[in-house]
């Protein structure tokens, strides 16, 4: 029987070559993916063991410490570089109490007395949720900071972005035999063996202020035996508002020796009552991100206080009119330690031989016809004064907007009305002969 050659020299079919790489490829990718894979959870093992040895480091290197009140949040957190790898240790503590409680420098109720300080240290690497270990532990203070007929003072302070503020003195009056101490990094201060009492709580700090613009703020606490009173202060370093006034008109102008200037926020109006005529003057402000409308004048919005209230300086306030519309001035933000030119607008008044005696002005707020010619009220009223500045019966000066009565007289008394020879160099009308209407309204 006769058989073909070409049947013992056949190979593998393009086809069946495919498929066999086919095959190895896929055993191959299998293995890659599998040394892969084990590859990265080798790496993510001694990563872990890194970190866990990072957080018993931390937590020796904190029992090393030498008092507990400078264990903080912020005293030990750091990165460290091992190998290709940065790790961040974050420290996170917090007071105990015997009872088991929290007890932070945050304003709020009486606690108990403090116990010991809570410490977890959290070592974390990469950008993983996942990728960070975790280590606890409490230490007490070496020696006793607690006496049952005392109390203790935690005191918290912030800036204005909500962060620690550190280095602020921190004082009791009465004193109860406690010295002044200092906030931490953490912007807590600790007054320990306080008598039972009443007490003020002073901060201070060069060049800071309060959310009320106050250089030392205080507040009052009462401290009971055998536990923690607490107070927070909102404390930042000022920013210093540079205004000129009356600048909207070339010349000289006269402005008031007692002006009081509105500060408009969103914590409310603040007042500040100069005592010079200077057209440019300073005022220290807590530096608020949102900032300040500058308001010549009382500016005063109390709902609940009508008899209080003042709406006049604020040309927001003012109806709107045919053509004319009352716009407050932008809000200025200062940062903090900045300085802040703030340009300040005044109505205009000219005196042109007017009538009446004496080289003295007042100007005094007319509150008998509230309402009247778009003017919304100032039932607290207001009342400046200008210094010897009429001259041949004559004098260019500046007021609030509002509606006004003007006297003349010596240095002591004021009380020749003027009624004639009075006119306005900015907006505003004459609302009888002695009665002058400063209006802020612009066309719109």
């Amino acid at each position: 029987m006769h058989t073909d050659s070409r049947d013992h020299d056949e190979g593998f079919t393009l086809v069946e070559v495919i498929v066999a790489m086919l095959v190895f490829m896929i055993i191959v990718t299998g293995f890659l993916y599998t040394m892969t894979a084990s590859l990265i959870a080798t790496r993510d093992t001694r990563a872990r063991v890194v970190a866990a040895n990072l957080a018993s480091q931390q937590i020796d290197l904190i029992r090393d410490v030498s008092s507990t009140f400078d264990v903080t949040n912020t005293s030990h957190d750091h990165d460290i570089q091992v190998n290709s790898d940065r790790y961040h240790v974050d420290v996170s503590t917090s007071w105990q109490t015997a009872s088991g409680t929290t007890a932070s420098c945050e304003a709020g109720a009486a606690t108990g007395a403090l116990a010991y300080k809570r410490i977890s240290v959290e070592v974390a690497w990469g950008d993983g949720d996942d990728r960070s270990v975790h280590s606890d532990t409490a230490i007490a203070p070496a020696s006793k900071i607690n006496d049952p007929t005392l109390g203790t003072v935690l005191v918290g302070v912030v800036n204005s972005a909500g962060t620690a503020v550190s280095g602020a003195t921190v004082s009791l009056s009465p004193s109860g035999g406690v010295a002044s101490v200092s906030t931490d990094s953490d912007g807590c201060a600790y007054l320990l063996k306080v008598p039972a009492g009443t007490y003020t709580v002073t901060v201070s700090k060069t060049g800071y202020v309060s959310e009320q613009h106050v250089a030392s703020p205080t507040a009052d606490v009462i401290v009971t035996a055998g536990s923690s009173s607490r107070a927070s202060f909102a404390y930042d370093e000022a920013a210093t508002y540079s205004l000129t006034y009356a600048g909207n008109v070339a010349g000289t102008v006269h402005i008031p020796t007692d002006l009081t200037t509105s500060f408009v926020s969103t914590y409310g109006s603040s007042q500040f009552t100069a005592t010079t005529s200077a057209k440019t003057k300073s005022y220290s402000l807590y530096p608020i991100p949102s900032g300040y409308s500058v308001l010549p004048g009382t500016y005063a919005e109390t709902p609940g206080s009508p008899s209080t209230s003042c709406l006049s300086p604020d040309p927001s306030e003012w109806a709107d009119a045919p053509g004319k519309v009352g716009l407050r001035p932008e809000p200025v933000a200062g940062t903090p330690g900045s300085t802040v030119p703030v340009p300040v607008p005044m109505g205009i008044v000219r005196l042109t031989n007017a009538n009446g005696s004496g080289t003295h002005l007042k100007a005094v707020y007319d509150i008998t016809s509230p309402g009247a010619n778009g003017d919304p009220g100032c039932a607290a009223g207001m009342t400046y004064t200008f210094g010897s500045i009429v001259s041949s019966n004559s004098a260019t000066f500046a007021l609030p907007s509002g509606t006004w009565r003007l006297y003349r007289g010596n240095s002591s008394s004021q009380t020749s009305v003027v009624s004639s020879g009075i006119s306005i160099v900015t907006g505003g009308t004459m609302a009888s002969s002695n009665r002058v209407v400063v209006d802020p309204r612009v066309a719109g």
